[in-house]
Formats: C-alpha cells, structure tokens, sequence
C-alpha cells in the first residue's frame, strides 16, 4: 500500500483533464469525408416591433423637391458609426409601424427590410421622382455568457450570424463550457423560449436555431468536471500533502 500512496494523490489530475470529443465542434459520422449541408433552415429576418431600422429615402435622378430631412439623414449616415445609427433610427411601435416625416406612419411589421424598402418606395411616389430607399437594422447584437473567453453583447452588422460566429465574436467557449449543452434563450412576442443546441455534432448546420436573431442570448454553462478543473485545482494543498507525506517516509525509514 505504502508503494502506491502516490497514485492517490495525482488520479485527480487525470480526473481534470476534459476528453477531446467534448471540445470538437460539429462532428461528422464518418472523419475525413466531405458534407455539404443546405442552409434552407436560415429563415428571413422579419421586422418586428422594438426594432429599430435606419431609413435612406433618396432618388436616382437628384429630385429638387426631395424633403430636406432625407437629404440631412442620408448625409449622417455617411459620417457617423454603425452603433451611432441609433440615434436616426426610426422604432417599431407596438402596433408594427413606424413614422416617417412627410411620408407619415407605415406598417412594417413581419416584413422583411427589402419588403419594408419597397412598401416605403410606393408611399413616397406621390411626393419623389424616382425614390430610392433603403432599410436596414441597426440594433442587431446578441448576448453570450458564461464559460466563454470573454462574456458580454455584442453588436453585429450584418443581417445573417450563426451560433459559431457569435461564439468568435466572444472568443470562444473555454476548455471548461459544455458545448454539447449551449442554451439559447429568444424573446418573442410574449413569451421567452429557451432551447438546448448541441454544438458538437454536425446537426447543428441543420437546426433552425443555427442562425441567431437580434437579442438573443447563449449561454454556455460549465462542465461538471469544471469544480475540480485545473483552473481550481488547489495544488498549493498538494504540495503541502506531498511535502508532508515525504517528511513522514523520511522519518519512518529513519
């Protein structure tokens, strides 16, 4: 028994060590073959109401009677930051709509921006030769927590971002996260949903939560070999533990 006291003090840090099949993302059945997976789950992002869209009306021809308020807004929006667009945003209200100047209020709710683009471009003929408008958001971010290299929200450009592009933006999860349990929480409507995504196997790229909406928040939560993970491994005990057993054969062969 004396022989092998050592083996008790190091299984632990064998016990620490996270096995590689929990860290690799997207798992295939087969290694080394070639998959091609249909992105046909990316649903379109709908306008919904709290939305807040930026709205460039203008026209092709340089129409002399375009109000000045268009031409002040589209000036802006060549000078300031994305995350400054905000502030010449225009918000949904409760009811789907938003108000223009001298356009007046527009339903947009559950269209796309392109429809929204074309709804306000029809609004506008009465009043512009030729309108040109564009629409897009400018209030997409997510959030993400816990074991990920650094925590926080993040706010994104582009209108498309996947669960692993989110994780990037974050730095990835640690050696700690599960990824085989990552919890999506999505505000709809009146309801908060949470679903569970399994990150490890390529079914993910088949999921309709594979790409995010604007507000949504990931979770990451720890494994449980985390609480004796080598990040808290007390190895100041350890080595006292070993010093003193040491100390004791020393003595007892003595």
């Amino acid at each position: 028994m004396k022989n092998h006291w050592y083996f008790f003090l190091i299984l632990p840090l064998f016990q620490s060590c996270v096995p590689q099949h929990k860290m690799v993302y997207a798992q295939s059945p087969v290694d080394g073959l070639a998959y091609a997976y249909s992105s046909a789950n990316k649903k379109a992002l709908l306008i919904e109401p709290a939305d807040v869209l930026y709205i460039s009306v203008g026209t092709a021809g340089g129409d002399p009677n375009l109000p000045t308020v268009f031409n002040q807004e589209k000036q802006n929006y060549n000078s300031i930051s994305e995350i400054s667009l905000s502030v010449l945003g225009y918000t949904v209200n409760d009811s789907g709509s938003v108000s223009l100047p001298v356009i007046g209020k527009i339903c947009v709710q559950g269209l796309t921006v392109d429809q929204a683009a074309a709804v306000i471009r029809d609004s506008t003929k009465h009043i512009i030769i030729n309108p040109i408008v564009s629409v897009r958001f400018v209030n997409n971010s997510v959030t993400i927590l816990g074991e990920v290299t650094k925590a926080g929200s993040y706010p994104y450009p582009s209108e498309k971002l996947t669960v692993f592009n989110a994780l990037g933006l974050a730095g990835d999860i640690t050696e700690y996260g599960n990824r085989k349990q990552v919890m999506l929480i999505r505000e709809g409507g009146q309801s908060i949903h949470k679903y569970c995504l399994d990150l490890t196997q390529d079914s993910i790229f088949r999921n309709e939560f594979y790409y995010l909406r604007p507000n949504d928040v990931l979770y990451i939560a720890p494994l449980k070999i985390r609480r004796f993970g080598m990040k808290e491994y007390p190895f100041n005990l350890i080595v006292s533990a070993v010093t003193s057993a040491l100390l004791v054969l020393y003595y007892e062969k003595k």
